[in-house]
């Protein structure tokens, strides 16, 4: 006999009438409010991929945010709580903050609990285990997976946003036989969808804009992307380099707003800060440059290939995964200003080579970061836990 399809399973996990459909109630957490970096991204485009006939989102919101209103709007039950970390060096304590947390849930009435986070002995987690609700672990930064850290063993799941993160996961074998790579997904269509904003921007007819979004950081390579700037600015004085992103380490950006400044970069470089536009503004590129140290995965890799923008990004983290091939776009190794500018200064010397990039990354991400694809593995990893 065959197990019943998730439509056949209530939230208990016992055969239901078809004349009225429970819902599971999968719950989010993700330990900050922010809407500007790839993580809390990710997770709204999953919750977007989900059949609502059959999941019901909720997000645990430690308080208003960019992030709760987003959720809000699209229709996710807030429910207000934080998560902690315990210390068993105060046993009565933990206990207590445990406690308090089952309440919660069986209040909530969750079935399965997705934290976008491998996070340190929370109480939420902690919580779930002892309650025997599932808990999804979701990697999206580097992580060694600590002896002392009960939440490897709270997990059923460990998902990780590459290969790459998973390959270098310290200490991986803690987790191994509970590990896999689920890949973030791609809203293709509203990207696809962007309008171009050039004018808005203070783009003329005849500029080239090179644009990024990042957060301005060190890890992010901004300052490459100013000294690129430097070397092909030298040679051509129709390119215009754009950041958007928001201020993340604060002193580095104030140094690289004064290094936009210097008198041969000519006004040509310029931040633009975090945006809510961003498919509007990757519609006004004609290139797409991500110089990273260190990246994920590249979920911004994904959305200029779903505005059908050329990229040349770095080779470095999950970028490779995305970037199979030099006909998608073009990886630089190593990553300088000087093979940076060489690619930009190759790729601009061939438009139909730059047009066919865009075209055919565009085309690339159907079957492999599309919301579809994603929300059907997501599925399958959802419906598996919950059948156990």
């Amino acid at each position: 006999m065959q197990p019943p399809s998730v439509q056949d399973l209530n939230p208990a996990g016992r055969a239901v009438n078809h004349s009225r459909r429970d819902t599971f109630r999968i719950l989010y957490f993700y330990p900050y409010v922010n809407f500007d970096t790839g993580s809390p991204k990710a997770m709204v485009q999953f919750i977007q991929t989900l059949d609502t006939d059959v999941f019901h989102p909720m997000y645990c919101a430690p308080g208003p945010g960019p992030l709760t209103a987003e959720l809000a709007m699209r229709g996710v039950e807030i429910v207000h709580g934080t998560a902690d970390s315990i210390n068993f060096r105060n046993p009565l304590a933990a206990l207590a903050a445990i406690n308090r947390q089952s309440k919660l849930l069986k209040s909530w009435r969750v079935d399965l609990l997705h934290a976008n986070s491998f996070v340190w002995n929370t109480d939420l987690i902690l919580a779930a285990w002892m309650l025997r609700i599932p808990v999804i672990l979701h990697v999206h930064n580097p992580l060694d997976v600590e002896y002392r850290n009960l939440a490897r063993f709270a997990a059923r799941k460990v998902l990780f946003c590459s290969q790459f993160e998973m390959t270098n996961c310290g200490h991986l074998e803690r987790i191994a036989g509970k590990a896999e790579v689920l890949h973030n997904a791609i809203d293709t269509q509203a990207f696809g969808q962007g309008r171009s904003i050039r004018q808005r921007l203070g783009l003329h007819n005849d500029e080239i804009a090179i644009g990024t979004v990042a957060q301005v950081t060190h890890r992010k390579g901004i300052d490459l992307l100013i000294e690129t700037a430097r070397i092909l600015l030298r040679e051509r004085n129709d390119l215009v380099f754009l950041v958007a992103g928001p201020y993340s380490e604060v002193d580095f950006g104030q140094r690289m707003l004064a290094a936009a400044e210097a008198p041969e970069l000519m006004g040509r470089v310029r931040f633009l800060g975090a945006r809510s536009d961003i498919p509007d503004f990757m519609a006004s590129l004609d290139l797409f440059f991500l110089p990273s140290r260190a990246e994920p995965l590249g979920l911004v890799v994904l959305e200029a290939m779903a505005s059908g923008v050329p990229v040349i990004a770095s080779k470095v983290g999950g970028i490779p995964e995305i970037l199979t091939s030099p006909d998608i776009g073009r990886l630089v190794d190593p990553v300088t200003p000087d093979r940076f500018a060489d690619t930009i200064r190759d790729i601009l010397s061939q438009p139909d080579v730059r047009r066919s990039m865009g075209e055919k990354a565009k085309l690339e991400l159907v079957g492999r970061f599309d919301l579809r694809t994603g929300g059907e593995r997501l599925k399958k990893i959802y419906v598996d836990l919950l059948r156990r």
